[in-house]
């Protein structure tokens, strides 16, 4: 098994043989581009910034891709609400905090499968399209993957698919992507 996985991830076997088989995100993360002194960010795996502590034992920096995006999205949505929209406030604004999103109570209440399986079967023309990028690790496409294989048919099979694109968790910031990825919702519409 260590050297199935090992081939299939790209970690060194020891690293896949301590974990038993079950390497979580974040060592992956850690240790897929180590030989580069690099992390790997959870929203795109690709998306690398250099560790700025690659000998400690636990990752000690943010995420590569939300580090790089804060400081230029935080200030347009800033021009955007003052300069469009005309909303002025004379105090700071925070895009993206990890101090609050660190504060959410997850306590998994809601059951999104459930609703979607009722709306389906409620629906008969329903069709839903649940669109990932390959590289996404903050919502892994194998999560939805085992969620689509278990529902019932609802007398048409492909109701419900699973579509996946090269990239990560924004994956249609690839041209590429963003191109099938309409190609197939539009393929949709047309059924």
């Amino acid at each position: 098994m260590t050297a199935k996985v090992s081939a299939y991830i790209g970690l060194d076997p020891v690293i896949v043989r301590r974990s038993e088989g079950r390497v979580d995100i974040g060592t992956y993360l850690r240790e897929v581009h180590r030989s580069e002194g690099k992390i790997g960010s959870i929203y795109d795996s690709n998306v690398t910034a250099y560790d700025p502590f690659p000998g400690a034992p636990q990752q000690q920096s943010n995420d590569p891709i939300l580090d790089a995006i804060i400081a230029p999205a935080t200030s347009a949505a800033v021009d955007l609400m003052t300069n469009q929209v005309g909303w002025k406030v004379n105090a700071r604004y925070n895009l993206l905090s990890y101090e609050v999103n660190g504060a959410w109570t997850r306590d998994n209440s809601d059951s999104p499968v459930s609703d979607l399986r009722k709306a389906i079967a409620n629906d008969p023309k329903m069709q839903v399209m649940i669109a990932h990028g390959m590289d996404d690790l903050s919502c892994p496409y194998f999560a939805s993957r085992l969620i689509v294989d278990q529902m019932p048919g609802f007398g048409v099979s492909q109701r419900v698919r699973l579509s996946l694109y090269a990239g990560g968790h924004m994956f249609y910031s690839r041209p590429d992507s963003a191109a099938q990825f309409r190609r197939d919702a539009l393929a949709m519409y047309a059924r």
